[in-house]
């Protein structure tokens, strides 16, 4: 019986970590959503620079810890990299994503998935989940849950140094 337990939470535990798997050069979905200000933003590439796709909840103890984080690597990485906040508006509700946003101090654009169809498209399993984006629009890397300070910053790094040769 004891195996049988100690086999189910190692399994329980691979699954809360594991990574989505990534086809070669999977493209990034395209998605119109409003930002909180009513603003649509087409999100198609090409791109004019990398991006960074992360998706939230206001209620999420996780998107907690790593707002901060963003907060700080938008401003290092302006210009060079452009982070959206994708609230699952769908799943949340859109006064509390305003109240985290602003309490957050969220400078990027913060758009509202209130039909859950972006969530849907990129196949978001949890939140937060993040989505590392070349200019080409080719997936270089997902980051789901929250991975601990720095994290973040490593895969931004990554995703300058690894991405395509032609549109960096």
């Amino acid at each position: 019986m004891k195996k049988i337990i100690v086999l189910l939470l190692s399994l329980c535990f691979c699954l809360a970590f594991h990574q989505p798997a990534l086809a070669k050069d999977p493209l990034a979905p395209e998605i119109k959503l409003k930002d909180m200000k009513g603003q649509e933003h087409l999100l198609k590439p090409p791109y004019d620079q990398p991006i960074v796709l992360n998706f939230w909840a206001s209620w999420c103890g996780p998107c907690k810890q790593e707002a901060p984080e963003l907060v700080m690597l938008s401003k290092k990485y302006e210009g060079k990299v452009k982070i959206y906040a994708v609230n699952l508006t769908a799943q949340d509700s859109e006064e509390g994503a305003y109240m985290f946003a602003k309490d957050y101090g969220f400078t990027f654009p913060v758009l509202l998935d209130k039909t859950g169809e972006a969530a849907s498209l990129f196949r978001v399993a949890a939140v937060p989940t993040t989505y590392f984006i070349n200019r080409d629009g080719e997936i270089v890397n997902v980051l789901m849950g929250y991975g601990g300070e720095g994290l973040l910053e490593k895969r931004i790094n990554y995703l300058l140094e690894n991405g395509r040769a032609g549109s960096m």
